[in-house]
């Protein structure tokens, strides 16, 4: 007696799934961290640069010593660390102080005085910033030096702003050395260079897949990152080569992806 059974719905055969959107999802999900981290990597540079330019040491000449201005200059420019030592005297003072709060001095100094003190602007090295103590400390120690001011916050600020900027660059690199390591292993698995090339025309829509999902995401950081211009005067957008950057990478993701899969299948 035969037994019949009623076709399932498992025992139909089943289409391949192409798997594209897969492909786009995962160049724009990595492409979006990488846009958000690109952002953030132009953002810190900017805000180092604007810092550095800022971020002055005033030491104030003492006028009871017997110090020439040229052998005080001399000492401050000779100190390890400092990049350039600017001296300004007790009229340029006056006279700056003068643009910037026009009211403020008529209003409290007399016509005719000038309480200004000689200084000098001190420059200093991006890498002497984390021991500003003993530049202080050796700036101390030269004759004719009545008073030091600066910004301790600022210092810190810079070298923070700085040690960012550097660890997202090492970290981008390393993501990078990964990818192409990962692709690299994807792509040379059992294929040779004309099989390789044959894929990429008959794997075309996986390739363009990613190429889309790495447009999406410069799109996408874009649109989240552009509601900071106003409410911060810096703002800075990576230059556009890398977003070319991130859809050729998208793109080689997808194809990479695809070579992936029909290995294993």
């Amino acid at each position: 007696m035969t037994e019949h059974r009623r076709p399932q719905e498992n025992d139909r055969p089943h289409k391949p799934r192409k798997g594209y959107r897969v492909a786009f999802l995962l160049a724009f999900s990595a492409g979006l961290m990488a846009e958000m981290m690109l952002f953030m990597h132009a953002q810190m540079r900017e805000i180092a640069v604007l810092l550095k330019e800022d971020f002055r040491i005033i030491v104030v000449r003492d006028e009871r010593s017997k110090e020439s201005s040229e052998a005080v200059g001399a000492a401050l420019a000779g100190l390890k660390g400092t990049a350039q030592a600017i001296f300004v005297s007790r009229q340029d003072r006056l006279a700056r102080l003068k643009a910037e709060e026009p009211e403020l001095v008529s209003s409290v100094l007399p016509p005719g005085s000038n309480p200004m003190p000689d200084t000098w602007e001190v420059l200093i090295r991006e890498d002497s910033l984390g021991d500003m103590n003993a530049w202080i400390d050796a700036a101390w120690r030269v004759p004719g030096v009545a008073d030091i001011k600066y910004k301790p916050l600022e210092a810190y600020a810079i070298m923070h702003s700085v040690f960012y900027g550097h660890l997202l660059t090492l970290t981008l690199a390393l993501a990078f050395l990964a990818f192409m390591i990962m692709a690299a292993m994807a792509l040379t698995h059992g294929h040779t260079p004309a099989s390789l090339a044959a894929s990429l025309g008959a794997d075309r829509n996986w390739f363009f897949a990613g190429a889309g999902g790495g447009l999406a995401s410069a799109l996408a950081a874009y649109a989240v990152a552009y509601p900071v211009k106003y409410l911060s005067p810096v703002w800075v957008w990576p230059n556009p080569l890398w977003q070319a950057a991130m859809a050729a990478s998208g793109a080689l993701l997808g194809w990479a992806l695809c070579q992936w899969k029909n290995d294993r299948y």
